[in-house]
């Protein structure tokens, strides 16, 4: 008998000692089941933990949050449309009218992220089985298995959030909190296979940003830039005169003026972000205020061609007009980021390579053309000389 006590007392210190080979911890999550992969999730304080089977094509999962309230309840599900709220098939964990924690499947739809119907219990999506959840004082596991079905890609969309309350009749889960960032940036794109992440996070005020990151992209971004290649290339050739200036007018002015009002929208944006992005807001203020300054000075301060002051204020003028492209295509790239849309960062590369090409054919069309017109010179200074 002595011997099993000593066997019991070995395997505690060992336990202690070595905790994973008793049970295993992911953030705060402690399970009884050993998982191959931990990850912490960027907000909510939530954590993740995963074995992928590849044989199996299924992944046994425990995801790990803080309860808000102890009537609160705790949801954590995969969406297949995107990192997103709307979509998400979820598992939800809260208190029933026993005290006893249970859980639930719910299917996140339009109308409940939009307060226009409650989110009941329903059917999934999904393949989730053996789900259970674990409490210990506030710090709620969700953990479970989900098949994939064949063929599915690996990288899933992880959707996971807490509200205050439960609706005891229904199992309605109440609205979580809207003023927390953090609330509304609980998603995660990742592969389960490789546990890369790949970004994700609901962005607030998202149509009013795409309308600015478009505008601000079509005017700062493309016309201007068409418009500086127009002032350049084409000017020298007779036949082109006067269409190379309305071209370039053009551009320039509706450019500036979409400009100033993606500039303007971006100013409201700044009132409602949290926190502010002062790198994108200051440089985008600078262009602005350079084009500002750049249109003053070719509307009224342009001195006439051929006077003494044009040499100098055409050095000015191109100069600040390469600045303020340059610049303007520098705080385009900084607010794709900001948005994390990369489908949107490879059109307009695809956009600036085009817009680039068509510069190198003008430039080479111009050199051409300007070494033919010197060596015409050259032999028309040539016969001159010999008579």
């Amino acid at each position: 008998m002595s011997s099993i006590w000593k066997w019991i007392v070995v395997t505690a210190i060992l336990c202690l000692v070595q905790e994973a080979s008793c049970t295993y911890q992911c953030g705060k999550g402690i399970t009884p089941k050993i998982y191959s992969e931990c990850k912490m999730l960027p907000s909510l304080g939530a954590s993740f933990a995963w074995t992928f089977n590849r044989s199996a094509y299924s992944m046994d999962f425990a995801f790990t949050e803080d309860l808000e309230d102890p009537s609160g309840w705790v949801a954590w599900g995969i969406n297949p449309d995107g990192a997103q709220m709307v979509g998400t098939q979820a598992l939800a964990a809260f208190s029933n009218t026993s005290g006893v924690y249970t859980m639930r499947t719910y299917n996140v739809t339009g109308p409940v992220k939009n307060n226009e119907r409650l989110l009941v219990p329903g059917t999934v999506s999904v393949n989730y089985s053996n789900y259970s959840v674990v409490v210990v004082q506030t710090t709620v596991t969700i953990a479970g298995t989900v098949l994939l079905k064949s063929g599915q890609s690996t990288s899933l969309n992880l959707v996971w959030n807490r509200g205050p309350q439960v609706q005891t009749t229904t199992s309605a889960l109440m609205s979580h909190s809207v003023s927390n960032n953090e609330n509304l940036m609980s998603t995660l794109r990742f592969d389960v296979g490789t546990g890369e992440s790949m970004g994700g996070g609901e962005i607030p005020n998202k149509r009013l940003k795409d309308i600015h990151g478009i505008i601000n992209a079509i005017s700062w971004g493309i016309l201007l830039p068409i418009g500086l290649l127009a002032a350049r290339y084409l000017r020298p050739f007779n036949f082109a005169d006067p269409a190379w200036f309305y071209i370039h007018a053009f551009c320039q002015i509706t450019g500036y003026a979409g400009g100033t009002a993606g500039w303007i929208l971006g100013l409201r944006l700044q009132k409602l972000a949290n926190p502010i992005k002062y790198y994108h807001r200051n440089l985008g203020i600078a262009v602005w205020a350079l084009a500002t300054l750049q249109i003053l000075a070719a509307t009224l301060l342009r001195p006439k061609p051929k006077t003494k002051g044009r040499p100098l204020w055409n050095v000015i003028h191109h100069t600040l007009g390469f600045l303020i492209v340059i610049l303007g295509v520098v705080n385009i790239f900084e607010g794709i980021d900001l948005l994390g849309v990369e489908n949107w960062k490879r059109v307009y590369i695809t956009i600036l390579i085009c817009i680039g090409l068509v510069a190198v054919v003008l430039e080479l069309i111009n050199w051409f053309f300007w070494m033919q017109k010197k060596e015409r010179r050259h032999k028309h200074s040539v016969l001159v000389g010999d008579t």
